[in-house]
């Protein structure tokens, strides 16, 4: 008899995201159950337990989802879940800390489609934070010019610069945008910009970018008003923003390829192949592919 297909949910926060709970139903999990307030050191012993539980055919009828907050904690958990394992005994994980991944992966694949990522020159809004971070991971894998945009202070967002280049092998830099004159002096020069700054704020101001002669798409993830971009509202689906050859991309056109891109990443933990360990690049590629 097939085993009934279960989900461990596993997060370091305080609770499970009920988006990802109703995402992993809707892809075909009949059992979820979650894990909170997890701590790095307990996954191999939860992971192993999930192991040993099942026969090596039952065991692909399994899988675990990382969450919380934290990319790198959450990449830590999964590197740690997936040592272990052994054969035959190995499931699927998938990482996707606040939706960050895959959040970041449709934005950037909605951008890609207007405008591709090899060789732009990306300027990232609200770059210290998981969607931010992660688009700034995407896109420097793909070949373009990374600027983390500093709202506060530029050591601050240096030092995020610093350790993402060290984990992460990536080239970015970092440019001051601490104030409207610094936010202009920025989009003079980039092609892409991504706000990805805190709901309800408003990052961008028409006359950052008015003038601006080498801007070609926006992006915005936030879909609580104000945007965060003037002119680019949530609806907004790659048609120009008002009085300018900028193209504007949305929340909603965002958060709509967010959800195909999540549903699918969750339905392959399900496949009978090999097992696979997602994370942002996979959420890329699959993005991309459902565009």
């Amino acid at each position: 008899m097939k085993k009934p297909a279960i989900l461990h949910l596993v997060t370091p926060a305080k609770n499970m995201s009920p988006f990802d709970v109703n995402m992993a139903i809707d892809a075909g999990f009949e059992h979820i159950v979650p894990y909170t307030n997890v701590l790095l050191d307990e996954l191999v012993g939860l992971t192993q337990d999930a192991m040993f539980s099942r026969s090596p055919s039952g065991i692909k009828r399994e899988a675990i989802f990382i969450g919380g907050r934290d990319i790198d904690l959450a990449l830590d958990m999964q590197v740690a879940a997936k040592g272990a394992m052994f054969s035959p005994f190995a499931f699927s994980t998938f990482a996707d800390p606040s939706g960050a991944f895959t959040t970041a992966a449709a934005m950037l694949a909605k951008v890609n489609q207007h405008q591709t990522l090899k060789n732009q020159t990306i300027a990232i809004f609200g770059a210290s934070g998981p969607v931010g971070s992660t688009v700034a991971l995407i896109a420097a894998a793909q070949g373009a010019d990374v600027r983390l945009v500093a709202h506060r202070d530029l050591s601050s967002m240096q030092a995020h610069a610093d350790a993402l280049q060290m984990r992460y092998g990536c080239i970015l830099q970092t440019v001051d945008g601490t104030n409207d004159a610094a936010k202009k002096s920025v989009l003079q020069s980039a092609t892409v910009a991504i706000c990805a700054a805190a709901a309800g704020i408003r990052v961008l101001e028409s006359q950052h970018f008015a003038q601006s002669t080498s801007i070609k798409v926006m992006a915005d993830v936030n879909a609580v008003a104000p945007s965060g971009v003037a002119g680019v509202d949530a609806m907004s689906n790659g048609n120009l923003i008002v009085n300018t050859k900028i193209i504007g991309i949305g929340a909603l056109a965002i958060g709509q390829l967010k959800y195909i891109t999540q549903q699918n990443l969750l339905q392959r933990l399900l496949s009978d192949g090999a097992p696979m360990h997602l994370a942002f690049n996979d959420a890329y590629s699959v993005a991309c592919a459902n565009l």
